[in-house]
């Protein structure tokens, strides 16, 4: 029987805490973009809304140049390596406030279709997942290669079986449009 009391990992350092992120936007990411990842309407909301969090939190990390003082970011290096932090060189090139200006800086911003409830959210925002992934990919690999190794938890989930989708959007691309029609059809196949 399934528990009612759900947590993240516990025990998380600072640098694991950004790994995590990491993890659950990769998790997300190739839910959203294997075949056969989203056998129901309300799994691709969950996934895309997952991946647009962690997303959203990576780009602050990476890319906020005024954080709060209890954020982690990247400007705060001492946070994430203790002891020994890389070089000015190496920690200029994970800084990507591009990206922070890219979809934060801007009325339609990941925030505004993630907060509360608004106006906004009717308006259908599509989101190309592979080119924000791929916009975000290098600093994240680069990041976790200056960090010993993360055993997410994502790693033992099977991907679940697939399905032949055909979407209604450009292939990579989501929606957070509230409404009853579907992103995405799937073909179901005669048993």
């Amino acid at each position: 029987m399934a528990t009612a009391v759900h947590s993240r990992p516990d025990k998380l350092d600072d640098a694991e805490t950004a790994l995590f992120e990491i993890d659950m936007l990769r998790f997300a990411k190739d839910r959203l973009l294997s075949a056969g990842a989203s056998p129901t309407e309300a799994d691709e909301w969950a996934y895309l809304e997952a991946f647009l969090l962690h997303y959203r939190n990576l780009i602050e990390f990476f890319g906020h140049g005024n954080p709060r003082a209890d954020d982690l970011n990247i400007t705060k290096p001492n946070d994430i390596w203790p002891s020994k932090p890389p070089d000015n060189a190496t920690l200029a090139s994970l800084k990507r406030p591009d990206l922070w200006k890219k979809y934060e800086g801007i009325d339609e911003s990941i925030s505004r279709y993630l907060h509360h409830c608004t106006k906004q959210r009717g308006i259908k925002k599509k989101w190309n997942i592979a080119a924000m992934y791929e916009d975000l990919r290098p600093t994240i690999e680069k990041f976790t290669t200056l960090l010993p190794e993360y055993k997410p938890a994502t790693k033992a989930a099977a991907a679940p079986p697939a399905t032949a989708a055909t979407a209604t959007l450009a292939p990579g691309e989501k929606s957070t449009a509230s409404g009853p029609a579907p992103s995405t059809t799937i073909k179901q196949t005669p048993q």
